[in-house]
């Protein structure tokens, strides 16, 4: 779910979705007006096709008396019968002619001699005559162009074949094309001016979403090497008001540079508060130390109580001192974990000579250290911060090592992590304490107590050396985990980013 949940937020999925529509939108609008291009264009043809026939029927009767009326009859006939801006022309084939032998009887609108001749020449080369024989059978639905005498394209719609006698005449009718419909019926949509302009139009919202995409991306890309800058301590380092250009994202670029602000005086803040903090322990401390020497000359060496007395007051100083600093040190390494400066670390150089010296360490001690260390491994990270947290897990693991054993350190590279392993051959950790192993103050061994251990104290192991692991490999972006090992033992895994 949470997998799903994050996919459905995801800005690149939301891009490609768009994406999606923008490509299917003029598709589905292309399919849906070509096909109400091609109801229209049928509608218009069936409706002339049924015109073309009411006036063959009209015209019946003056072809049954043709032979016996003046010409003139026809052609009033012809006028009476023409709708609107249809034009009709008549052709007959006597009785015992040919089945292609047409004559070309007359026109509406009238045509003069030279032009009956050319239209005729048109309508052979367009191939209408071609198709007479035929029609004398039965009336033929026709779309066919071609040019009128006067130079205006017209659209043959119908050929209806009137029989009388043995004669038959044929009824052709046309539409000029601007009339029968404002854009040619055969024309692609695609072509026609106000899908020209609708497609303009679409474009241009395309262009306007992908710039404004472009942008966004730019802006953001900006913002995160901005942020890479700011989480390696750049001292050039970047301005989310500098990078952004645009104008309604100012004030969050002023808020996140507020924040950078913020988290870098609250570091100096954390570090100036521990030293004054110390300081302020120390100056009593020092003045009950100084303070204690006329006390010691003045107890006679005979007095066994208080001389025993005062070694516990000089004891518990130390120990008073030696917190102070601590305290002090571990809030100056919070500080340095809140916001620390990285670098690329060559992470198989600095282990190696990290634990060159623990090595001899742990020899004196009777026991082992197995390295297996891959070379050429980096991370981004703050050495420093680095050596405490490694040297915490080597001491950690050295403890529970007993004399003859081995304390193994291992570094590799998973995927684009480098990934360090401290492991001992110790009695574990116990399950119930492994889910806060990490957390301050939380220790999984006893607390040595003898006559000479103060009230309250935590004796060595205060439950801090996991914990400052914790916070410095987090703080450097990377991860901590532990578990117990099969063969025994307790592990620790310290995972790095190689990339920022």
């Amino acid at each position: 779910m949470r997998a799903l949940y994050r996919l459905f937020r995801s800005f690149s999925l939301k891009l490609v979705a768009l994406a999606l529509i923008l490509l299917s939108v003029p598709l589905i609008m292309y399919w849906q007006f070509q096909r109400a291009e091609l109801d229209q264009a049928k509608l218009i043809r069936n409706s002339a096709s049924q015109t073309g026939r009411v006036i063959a029927a009209m015209l019946r009767p003056r072809f049954e008396r043709f032979s016996i009326e003046a010409p003139k009859n026809l052609s009033d006939a012809l006028k009476a019968a023409a709708v609107g801006s249809t034009n009709i022309k008549v052709l007959v084939r006597p009785a015992g002619a040919k089945p292609d032998e047409f004559i070309y009887v007359g026109a509406y609108p009238q045509l003069s001699a030279p032009l009956l001749k050319k239209e005729r020449a048109e309508l052979i080369r367009s191939g209408v005559f071609a198709n007479l024989a035929p029609t004398c059978d039965v009336a033929t639905d026709l779309s066919l162009r071609f040019v009128s005498p006067s130079g205006r394209p017209e659209i043959l719609t119908s050929m209806t074949p009137v029989h009388t006698a043995k004669d038959c005449w044929i009824v052709i009718t046309s539409q000029n094309a601007a009339d029968l419909a404002p854009v040619p019926l055969d024309t692609p949509i695609w072509t026609t001016p106000p899908m020209r302009m609708s497609v303009a139009v679409y474009l241009v919202g395309v262009a306007l979403i992908i710039g404004l995409f472009v942008q966004i991306g730019r802006n953001i890309a900006r913002f995160q090497e901005a942020a890479r800058l700011i989480r390696l301590r750049n001292t050039g380092a970047a301005s989310f008001q500098e990078l952004n250009n645009i104008p309604e994202l100012a004030h969050v670029a002023g808020d996140f540079d507020a924040l950078v602000a913020a988290l870098v005086a609250s570091q100096d803040a954390v570090r100036k508060a521990a030293e004054e903090s110390a300081h302020s322990l120390k100056a009593p401390l020092a003045v009950i130390s100084q303070s204690l020497e006329p006390i010691r000359r003045a107890i006679p060496p005979s007095d066994a109580p208080a001389n025993r007395a005062l070694q516990l007051v000089e004891r518990s100083l130390g120990r008073l001192d030696a917190l102070v600093t601590s305290a002090r040190d571990i809030e100056q390494a919070t500080a340095d974990a809140v916001y620390p400066e990285r670098k690329l670390l060559n992470v198989s150089d600095f282990l190696k000579r990290l634990i060159a010296g623990h090595e001899v360490a742990l020899s004196l001690q009777g026991k082992r250290l197995s390295a297996h260390i891959d070379d050429g491994i980096t991370a981004y990270a703050n050495e420093d911060l680095m050596e405490t947290a490694i040297e915490n897990l080597l001491d950690n693991a050295a403890s529970y090592t007993k004399e003859g054993q081995t304390v193994e350190v291992r570094l590799s590279r998973r995927n684009d992590l480098a990934c360090i392993t401290v492991a001992d051959r110790g009695p574990g950790v116990d399950a119930t304490v492994i889910p806060r192993i990490f957390d301050r103050y939380v220790s999984n061994r006893p607390i040595p107590r003898d006559a000479t251990t103060p009230v309250g104290s935590t004796g060595q192991h205060a439950g801090l050396g996991l914990w400052i692991v914790k916070r410095n490999i987090e703080g450097l972006g990377g991860t901590v985990a532990g578990r117990n090992r099969e063969e025994g033992g307790f592990e620790v895994v310290v995972c790095l980013r190689n990339q920022v």
